[in-house]
């Protein structure tokens, strides 16, 4: 018989209730049924039990307490609460009891309110440095558990690495608890161009979503300036700008085995790339025939096609989810300013009319209020700098940054909800959350939330798809 013991014994409220655990499968075990309840539910978060103490026990348990609180709350399809000292204490309570008080839940209450969902986690030493992670989520009124998972029992996770369990598992209870009608972006991560000030130079590093420090990773070691990082449609790859030749030139990153590949190497500027959503072209701005110009150019890098034929500068281009349209930047009117055109190049036209210089437009990946959005920032000639959301057509421009700080290079959540931002607004470039939507706070309250930390200007994010 396998070995979940709170697991076994809490999925009802008496023992006799369950008695069997399907077989390991990988590092997640399924143990009950799943339900689906209505969007906006009240969920608890309780502190993770522990079986027995193991170096570090308190901080851990912190970690993946918060973590479950973001994770959940950032998921824009809940109230969250978290753990009073009452909730504490029934939660303690039903360890010891070995079972779930549902009578003393149904009687909790936080401010007047009734909770709809507990959630409950159990931390399992597995050996010196590994810990499995028990997951219970419980449908208070009926009592039923919606959600039993153990995740590490067969492959126990290192304990610097068990937020990657914290998120998989907030992952289930999203998608459970909304009938998938909610994506998570728990297991999202952000890449960003880190500018070391004493050595002059810039480097592209990877974090999860939330910014935990000890999830970065450094992923160019070029000692040269590495710039404008974009996510292939898989997640696997990162195209960028690196000067590690002295020049601009375009290329692309595969993760999972390090093997960096050239995108674009041609006479002049090789800038901006970004990928179509079939992963098999990309969008660059080229200035191999004189002034910056967009273009197409496949993967490999053999075929190129040009789109635009201005005597202005064109650049930054990002392709439509669709895969139908480019948004880009052009100063053909005098100001840079952000226009769309079709993939061919055709049908373009301008759609930002703000009396300050355009940067980075970037394609909403899912719809917002049944239209896509652009994202773009706007410069004033001080150097002070917001970012806004305009429609494809140029209609309901709205500034989502507070005019504190020169704000740039934005950058949309999978779920269309947040935008990551670098900003001057504490003093030297950070990374930022905002709410994709006018004056929202985010769901923890905060109207920005900064994610970096690490020494030196943290510049030009880019939020992985999935």
């Amino acid at each position: 018989m396998n070995r979940i013991p709170w697991l076994r014994m809490l999925t009802l409220a008496s023992l006799v209730a369950c008695c069997g655990i399907p077989a390991p499968c990988q590092e997640t075990i399924e143990v009950g049924p799943v339900v689906k309840s209505p969007e906006r539910s009240a969920v608890l978060v309780t502190k993770p039990y522990v079986e027995s103490d193991f170096t570090d026990k308190d901080k851990i348990v912190q970690e993946i307490y918060e973590l479950f609180v973001f994770d959940l709350q950032f998921a824009d399809a809940f109230r969250i609460y978290e753990e009073t000292p009452q909730a504490a204490y029934l939660n303690n309570k039903d360890f010891e009891n070995k079972m779930v008080d549902f009578g003393a839940w149904k009687q909790f209450q936080i401010q007047d309110k009734a909770m709809d969902y507990l959630v409950k986690t159990i931390l399992v030493p597995r050996g010196t440095g590994y810990l499995e992670l028990d997951l219970l989520v419980y449908d208070i009124s009926t009592g039923e558990r919606v959600v039993g998972m153990a995740y590490g029992q067969e492959r126990p996770f290192p304990i610097n690495n068990l937020r990657r369990a914290g998120h998989r598992a907030t992952a289930k209870i999203i998608t459970t608890l909304t009938g998938d009608a909610v994506t998570p972006i728990t297991e999202t991560r952000i890449a960003y161009v880190n500018y070391d000030t004493s050595k002059q130079t810039k480097e592209l590093f990877v974090m999860d979503y939330d910014g935990w420090e000890k999830s970065l990773v450094q992923i160019t070691f070029f000692n040269s300036v590495t710039r404008f990082p974009d996510w292939s449609p898989d997640g696997l790859e990162l195209t960028y700008v690196s000067y590690k030749n002295n020049w601009p030139d375009a290329y692309i990153h595969h993760l999972p085995s390090g093997k960096v590949s050239v995108l674009a190497q041609f006479k002049g500027t090789n800038n901006t790339p970004r990928w179509f959503p079939d992963g098999k072209r990309l969008a660059i701005s080229l200035s191999a025939q004189g002034n910056a110009e967009i273009y197409t150019i496949t993967r490999d890098g053999k075929e190129t096609k040009r789109l635009t034929f201005n005597r202005a500068i064109d650049v930054s281009p990002d392709v439509s989810p669709a895969g139908n349209q480019i948004a880009f930047i052009s100063d053909r009117v005098g100001s840079p300013q952000v226009y769309v055109m079709d993939v061919d190049g055709a049908n373009l036209r301008r759609i930002s009319y703000i009396e300050r210089k355009c940067d980075t437009p970037f394609w909403s990946p899912v719809p917002i209020d049944n239209d896509y959005r652009i994202v773009f920032a706007s410069l004033s000639g001080g150097g002070q700098a917001d970012i806004y959301t305009v429609r494809p057509d140029g209609t309901d421009a709205n500034m989502l940054t507070d005019g504190i700080g020169t704000n740039l290079n934005p950058t949309w959540s999978p779920d269309g909800k947040y935008i990551a931002f670098s900003s001057t607004r504490l003093g030297k470039a950070e990374i930022f959350l905002t709410s994709a939507r006018p004056d929202s706070l985010l769901p923890n309250g905060k109207k920005i939330h900064r994610l970096t930390f690490l020494p030196g200007e943290n510049l030009s994010p880019a939020w992985s798809p999935n």
